[in-house]
C-alpha cells in the first residue's frame, strides 16, 4: 500500500472510529495474540507477522465500519468484535510456521480463532472451572469447533452465533 492509499484508508476508517478506538481494537488483537503465542511455546516454531496482522485489523475494522453503517448503530458488542477478529484471522492467517516445524502447527490460526472465541465467551479464563462430569462434552465441543474451523466455511455471522450458543449454554448450566 502506498502512502495516498493509506491515507485514503486512515481517513476512511477515522469516519467511523477514532484514533483511539484503532489503537485499542489493534492493541487488544495483538495482546491476545502475545499471549497465546508464549501460552503455546510457539517461538522457535512459529512467528507472527506483523503485516500480515496490519491488514487482518484494517479488515476487520472496515468490515464493522459498513456493519455500522448498514445498521446505524454507533458501537457494536464485544461479541461481534471478536467474531470479527477471528474470522479475519482466519482468513489472513497471522501465525507463519517456520521453515522445518512439524505438521502439529498447520491449524495454529485456527487454534488461535478458536482462543479467541473461548475467551469472549470467557471460557477461556484461569477462573473457569470444569465439572468433572462435564469434562468430556466440552472436549467434544472443543473438538468439533476446531473441525468447524479447519474444515468448513466460516464467517463472522456463524461465529458470533457459536458465541451466542457458548454464552445461552453457560446461563443455562448456571441456572440447573
Amino acid at each position: 500500500m502506498d502512502k495516498e492509499e493509506i491515507k485514503k484508508l486512515k481517513d476512511e476508517l477515522n469516519e467511523s472510529f477514532s484514533d483511539e478506538y484503532i489503537r485499542n481494537a489493534g492493541v487488544l488483537i495483538h495482546e491476545l495474540a502475545e499471549e497465546f503465542y508464549e501460552n503455546n511455546a510457539l517461538e522457535g516454531k512459529v512467528y507472527f507477522n506483523d503485516t500480515i496482522f496490519e491488514y487482518c485489523l484494517i479488515d476487520i475494522l472496515v468490515d464493522i465500519a459498513r456493519l455500522k453503517y448498514f445498521h446505524d448503530i454507533s458501537l457494536v458488542n464485544y461479541t461481534k468484535f471478536i467474531a470479527y477478529a477471528a474470522s479475519w484471522c482466519l482468513k489472513r492467517k497471522p501465525f507463519q510456521i517456520l521453515e522445518g516445524t512439524s505438521e502439529e502447527y498447520i491449524y495454529i490460526n485456527e487454534t488461535f480463532a478458536l482462543t479467541l472465541l473461548l475467551q469472549a465467551s470467557g471460557c477461556y479464563d484461569e477462573n473457569t472451572q470444569l465439572f468433572t462430569e462435564d469434562e468430556e462434552e466440552i472436549r467434544d465441543l472443543i473438538g468439533k469447533m476446531i473441525y468447524h474451523l479447519k474444515y468448513r466455511n466460516t464467517n463472522p455471522q456463524t461465529l458470533e452465533l457459536f458465541l451466542i450458543g457458548l454464552q445461552t449454554g453457560k446461563g443455562v448450566h448456571n441456572v440447573s
